[in-house]
């Protein structure tokens, strides 16, 4: 019996991995990383580094190195499983039961298909963006402002209005029709088979605070076409309620303003972030949940909602 390896990927992900060697270390922000005295050796000049980006701790001196939890258990001197537990409470996240090992393993193994498939779907999505069919959507992002360089920083793209262009992408890839109906990115029909979920829309893709594509956004540009915006359902990846968008882009600039300006949609973070306001998270709703503000609490105790 063991933790689930989904629980203690998704608390490496939640875990602020400079915040918590902070505890113990009194760090100095030096560039992308952030430098001090290594806890682990003797040393008069700093050679201790964390990289956030990364999520890992490195010493130049003693070459000690790893996650978060493996920093816990050499300054603490506990296990990997009470390195989880101290983590978790420093995280603010509940600890889950221990499960079978069977079980968490598959669920990890299908996450991670679900995340490669939508690497692929993402990539194809982007690749449209730029075709013929895509003129009009290209058209309403130039009328918002946004240019090609935001485009490609946010990773945005078309969903061509077909019921079966990324189902075909995903199989000639290598997909199975059970790989692919498990993604969330097709629509199962009763009678057997699927749709593609996303048809005629521009592509908002969400990823967690390490850059890995969870999700998506769509929304229509037809006056009639309803719902205006279509989201990702719940998968092994993603659970909504649990992220917040933009946050892997922004995470380092909140961190060093000390504060997070929380907006509400996909354009009203992207608009700001292209004119030099980085310290933006979007809660993707008015509604915002207690997961997503332990989220913002791992970068910044301070919040400016600007609904």
């Amino acid at each position: 019996m063991r933790f689930p390896q989904t629980f203690i990927d998704d608390l490496r992900r939640q875990a602020d991995i400079v915040r918590i060697v902070q505890d113990y270390v009194s760090l100095k922000k030096t560039g992308a990383n952030w430098v001090a005295r290594c806890p682990f050796h003797k040393e008069t000049k700093p050679s201790f580094s964390v990289n956030p980006a990364k999520d890992i701790f490195y010493c130049f001196g003693c070459q000690k190195g790893g996650s978060v939890f493996n920093f816990v258990m050499e300054i603490e001197r506990v296990t990997f499983p009470e390195a989880i537990k101290i983590v978790a409470e420093k995280t603010g996240v509940p600890l889950p039961k221990l499960v079978e090992d069977s079980r968490f393993e598959a669920r990890k193994r299908e996450s991670d298909q679900v995340i490669e498939l939508n690497q692929w779907a993402l990539q194809w999505w982007q690749d449209q963006l730029e075709s013929k069919s895509a003129v009009a959507i290209r058209d309403y992002l130039k009328e918002r402002g946004v240019t090609k360089e935001t485009r490609e920083t946010f990773r945005l793209g078309f969903a061509p209005e077909s019921w079966d262009a990324l189902s075909t992408h995903l199989r000639q890839k290598g997909a199975t029709q059970e790989q692919i109906e498990r993604s969330g990115l097709v629509v199962k029909k009763e009678e057997g088979g699927s749709y593609d979920r996303f048809r005629g829309r521009l592509m908002f893709p969400v990823f967690d605070a390490q850059g890995k594509p969870i999700a998506f956004g769509g929304r229509t540009l037809d006056p009639e076409g309803e719902p205006k915006y279509l989201n990702s359902p719940e998968t092994t990846a993603y659970t909504k309620g649990r992220h917040l968008f933009g946050l892997n882009l922004t995470r380092d600039e909140i961190r060093r303003q000390g504060f997070a300006i929380l907006v509400e949609g996909y354009l009203d973070l992207i608009i700001p972030y292209q004119f030099g306001v980085r310290n933006l998270v979007a809660s993707l709703g008015t509604a915002l949940t207690p997961e997503q503000a332990k989220l913002i609490g791992r970068f910044a105790r301070k919040v400016v909602v600007n609904y």
